[in-house]
């Protein structure tokens, strides 16, 4: 209707502008102009009228109001780190953040809760130094939350995506060992999808992947492999044995660890822990896989091996160990280490029960006075 009339209004403009030409030829009078005068001002009222009745256009800000509906918490940054958008759950997440527009102080703020911040720490600089990465990570808080937190380019954008997922109600199943086996096939599947979408990458982007892989499985400290990815390669080892083979586990923890840490320091530790990390790898070459369990404490899984393999090993990584001298600044001191062995048997279907027992034989060395090796059969005597 609208549109009708300015129709309407347009006539009586070009009118107007004829009975102006007149005008100003000297055959018009002054009430003819001053209708044409109330003809172009009614016409610029319906105009704007018209232009306010438009459909506005909707802007991008307007298609993320429906990330709010996501479960998790979604971020949107350049490929630099420039924050662009938080969802409700982000802002939520964020809320005890520094407030900042680059992505970095948000994390640091995150990683500070973190168990261990160092590996978060890395990846994050890895994924901003490579515009191109796609990473997926697990995020152990102190007050035990985990959060999953994937990352990603956006298709056809300068843009990146960052999404955290609350996944404690998931790690609180873990000790379910169907839970634990469903979580080791979709990290497998999760593997082989990444694997494949960077198949066609550059050779520099597959590097950095490949560096990202490394830090998602082994321990920041030694280089070893982490709980997570050595309980992973036991279970493979199990499903792999043929029939007769035998599989032994050595667990090792280093002694009086806690007086090298008064006495020393800290950073004494590390260097203690990462000698006795060389010591194992040295030992073991490829003959196994070794990992760290947590503060002291390693293991070690030895398939296709023997009882004198097992016993001829673990008793010379407890003799060269008690030799090495560690060197930390001036200090120089010596540590002495307690093994346990034990055997998976065949009608078991996880590694976790020679685990047990190897730990059973650890607790025993230590009782009987530390510094030597204990076999499981002996511990039960």
């Amino acid at each position: 209707m609208i549109h009708k009339e300015a129709f309407k209004i347009g006539l009586g403009l070009g009118a107007f502008l004829l009975v102006l030409g007149v005008w100003f030829a000297g055959q018009a009078s002054p009430a003819l102009f001053g209708l044409s005068l109330i003809f172009i001002g009614g016409y610029t009222a319906l105009a704007i009228l018209d232009w306010r009745a438009r459909p506005k256009t909707t802007t991008e800000d307007d298609k993320l109001v429906n990330a709010d509906m996501l479960p998790g918490a979604l971020i949107v940054t350049s490929v630099n780190g420039k924050v662009k958008f938080l969802n409700r759950s982000a802002q939520s997440l964020f809320s005890e953040a520094p407030s900042s527009a680059d992505i970095k102080p948000l994390f640091d703020w995150l990683h500070g809760n973190l168990e261990d911040r160092n590996h978060a720490d890395q990846v994050l600089e890895a994924v901003l130094s490579a515009p191109e990465i796609q990473f997926t990570e697990m995020l152990q808080m102190r007050d035990g939350r985990v959060y999953e937190r994937l990352t990603r380019p956006v298709e056809a954008s300068p843009d990146r995506i960052w999404i955290l997922r609350d996944l404690t109600h998931v790690q609180m199943a873990n000790d379910d060992n169907a839970m634990h086996r469903s979580m080791l096939e979709a990290d497998a599947a999760r593997t082989a999808e990444l694997a494949e979408q960077l198949f066609h990458a550059k050779a520099e982007l597959e590097a950095k992947q490949a560096e990202l892989t490394h830090l998602a499985n082994t321990d920041s400290l030694t280089g070893l492999l982490n709980r997570r990815r050595f309980t992973a390669l036991g279970e493979e080892a199990v499903l792999k044995a043929g029939d007769g083979e035998e599989i032994w586990v050595l667990m090792m923890d280093i002694d009086y660890f806690k007086r090298i840490n008064d006495t020393y320091g800290h950073a004494a530790g590390d260097v203690a822990i990462r000698d006795f990390a060389r010591i194992m790898e040295q030992t073991i070459a490829d003959h196994g896989f070794i990992g760290r369990m947590g503060g002291e404490e390693f293991a070690i899984i030895l398939p296709r091996a023997t009882m004198d393999v097992a016993i001829r090993m673990a008793e010379t990584i407890r003799r060269e160990t008690a030799r090495n001298q560690t060197v930390c600044d001036v200090e120089k001191f010596r540590f002495t280490a307690s093994i346990g062995v034990a055997q998976w048997l065949p009608e078991e279907i996880t590694i976790e029960p020679a685990l047990d027992r190897a730990d059973q034989a650890l607790y025993s060395a230590k009782t009987y006075g530390r510094n030597r090796v204990v076999g499981f059969e002996y511990a039960r005597v």
